[in-house]
């Protein structure tokens, strides 16, 4: 343990690619020592792990769990984490036994700071087993949230008496501006003449295609949005298994050639120019970290209603602030505010402006850290 630097180990699932910039950034303060116990992989889950990038700082540990991941169990070196630390970071979810064994230590070793990192709510969980799981989120002292939304959530629940700090979940906007700033004017305009982009009004989502996204609502309207506006044009970038389906849909309400299914793009170079490129993004289902994607960008987000079915992200957004809500699967409202964002360019580039501040100010990996480190620091 060191005399001037603080030992914080963090206790999670499997560090993802979407965790980058904040790890990359937490590793190399100067004032914590940072140790991650961590799974290489989360069964039945697509997620790439990048653990090897921290081999330093990260311990694989075995996990083993029932069939549909009901119950799990990471096999921890408790003691030695107890020895080792002086902060501890465990995962909220009770469904891991291990995460409660760790709980449990906290009752016996109270000159540690032992802290829950956890979400007050996540997008279409059961109402019951979320009872169960703030019930259990309750007995910590310190607990450390996504957003600060949720920290006046959980007050208005009863929380009067935890320690509380929201980390203002985001994404690496420092990496996202880098990219912006290799599209000027110039090499814009060239990529979108090659694509054939050059007059078009574009709109674009970033999602996996499934069910749960609602892609065919968008569908089902855009005859409607073309007869007023030809050159609308709508990018899909992802993949999924509601691809065929979609295309179907699309060729048989005579929309096909309007809507482009990019496919799945996973570096930001190869992103950038069609967010760059378009006016506003849709997501007509539950939307998490990809609605920070968007503000990055400065391209409001048109989105359900449906608060419950969001994750904590989703905290972030202001109805006619930094996009628009319209009520959830009723498609001539949904119709009515894509419609409304294109009109009114005005308000759009008001909300343009919106979005950047959030993400550049607000939520992002910087903002992360300094509050990661903060609640280390403070808690109780």
């Amino acid at each position: 343990m060191s005399d001037t630097k603080i030992s914080i180990t963090i206790i999670t699932n499997i560090v993802t690619t979407y965790r980058e910039g904040f790890y990359d950034r937490l590793m190399k303060r100067e004032d914590v020592l940072v140790k991650v116990y961590c799974q290489d992989s989360i069964p039945g889950m697509n997620l790439t792990s990048i653990h090897n990038k921290y081999r330093e700082n990260i311990q694989i540990v075995k996990y083993i769990c029932t069939k549909g991941e009901t119950i799990g169990l990471q096999f921890l070196p408790l003691f030695k984490i107890i020895k080792e630390s002086d902060v501890i970071f465990f995962d909220g979810n009770p469904r891991v036994l291990s995460n409660i064994f760790v709980g449990m230590l906290s009752l016996f070793f109270r000159k540690k700071k032992f802290i829950i990192w956890t979400m007050a709510h996540s997008y279409g969980a059961n109402k019951f087993t979320e009872k169960i799981r703030l019930k259990w989120t309750s007995f910590f002292k310190n607990i450390f949230l996504y957003t600060d939304k949720e920290i006046k959530y959980l007050k208005k629940k009863g929380f009067k008496f935890n320690y509380m700090i929201g980390m203002n979940n985001g994404l690496d906007q420092d990496k996202i501006n880098k990219e912006k700033e290799k599209w000027d004017k110039k090499s814009l305009l060239s990529w979108q003449e090659t694509e054939n982009l050059s007059d078009k009004l574009i709109a674009v989502s970033v999602a996996r295609l499934t069910a749960k996204n609602k892609f065919e609502q968008v569908i089902l309207i855009m005859p409607d949005i073309l007869r007023e506006y030809p050159n609308f044009r709508w990018y899909i970038i992802g993949d999924g298994p509601e691809l065929k389906m979609l295309k179907k849909l699309a060729l048989k309400l005579n929309v096909a050639q309007k809507i482009h299914f990019v496919g799945s793009l996973y570096d930001e170079s190869h992103i950038a120019p069609y967010l760059l490129s378009a006016k506003f993004f849709i997501h007509p289902a539950s939307i998490g970290l990809s609605i920070m994607h968007a503000f990055g960008y400065g391209l409001p987000v048109i989105v359900n209603d449906e608060e419950y079915m969001h994750g904590p992200e989703y905290g972030a957004f202001e109805n006619k602030k930094t996009g628009y809500n319209f009520k959830s699967n009723n498609l001539q409202d949904l119709k009515d505010k894509i419609m409304s964002i294109i009109m009114d360019e005005n308000h759009r580039n008001i909300m343009v402006n919106n979005c950047l501040v959030l993400a550049n100010e607000k939520f992002n990996v910087n903002v992360m850290v300094e509050r990661f480190v903060k609640m280390a620091n403070t808690a109780k």
